[in-house]
């Protein structure tokens, strides 16, 4: 009797185990407004209309995030650093920035975003968006656009001429991630290059001789990397 009821408690707990797995994997089948979003507020509502965009796409396109299971329509707010999705009710949200959805893939496209931390140009830790350009190995590329707003000014004197609010295209800044360290920019030159490997300098001041890279060109970049992955070994 005693084995037939620990039998039917095995079974029972066995269920209810893989019940709670399946929940987790598919936690949330769609975004939905009360578990994954907040109303979208224009922070420039009310004011004359500025020239440029928050947006290097304005129109909503069919992307991929992380632990949904249909596609949601998106598009990336670069100056607010937020992504905003079309409900079924033809809603527009801000996705909330959590870990849930940390990884967002438009499918047209293939242009991967990762929510994570990072130093930024100012050395302070900051929490955003990065686009994943490249990995190999110990070495990660990210890349982070750029768009700022200036405030309008209107003419003091019959001189001048008022000046629209606007929206301006910056250059992108690159990132890098060696192994487990905090994301950081990636060095601008061969001085910052050798300092996050002093152990290699000889190696690195030979190579960069020898190749023509530029630190600001993306496919250099990715080339320093590749001659990173063979030269230095955890």
């Amino acid at each position: 009797m005693k084995t037939i009821l620990f039998c039917c408690m095995s079974l029972i707990m066995g269920a209810s185990m893989q019940a709670q797995v399946q929940t987790s994997t598919n936690k949330y089948e769609a975004l939905d407004p009360n578990t994954a979003g907040k109303i979208f507020r224009n922070p420039i509502s009310g004011r004359e209309k500025p020239t440029g965009s928050p947006y290097m796409q304005k129109m909503f396109a069919s992307a991929k995030v992380q632990n949904i299971t249909q596609n949601t329509f998106m598009r990336y707010n670069v100056f607010s650093d937020e992504f905003e999705f079309i409900t079924p009710k033809n809603d527009t949200l801000i996705l909330d920035k959590i870990e849930d959805f940390g990884t967002i893939t438009f499918n047209g496209i293939n242009k991967k975003y990762r929510l994570l931390a990072y130093m930024n140009g100012k050395n302070k830790l900051t929490y955003g968006y990065l686009i994943e350009v490249y990995q190999k190995n110990h070495f990660t590329l990210f890349q982070k656009e750029n768009i700022d707003f200036y405030e309008g000014k209107k003419a003091k004197t019959s001189l001048e001429r008022d000046m629209p609010s606007r929206f301006t295209k910056t250059d992108d800044t690159y990132f890098l991630k060696i192994k487990d360290a905090t994301i950081s920019e990636f060095p601008d030159g061969k001085k910052e290059l050798v300092k996050l490997f002093p152990n290699k300098k000889v190696e690195i001041e030979t190579w960069l001789k020898d190749n023509k890279v530029s630190f600001d060109n993306t496919a250099d970049m990715v080339k320093i990397i590749d001659f990173l992955n063979l030269t230095v070994i955890f």
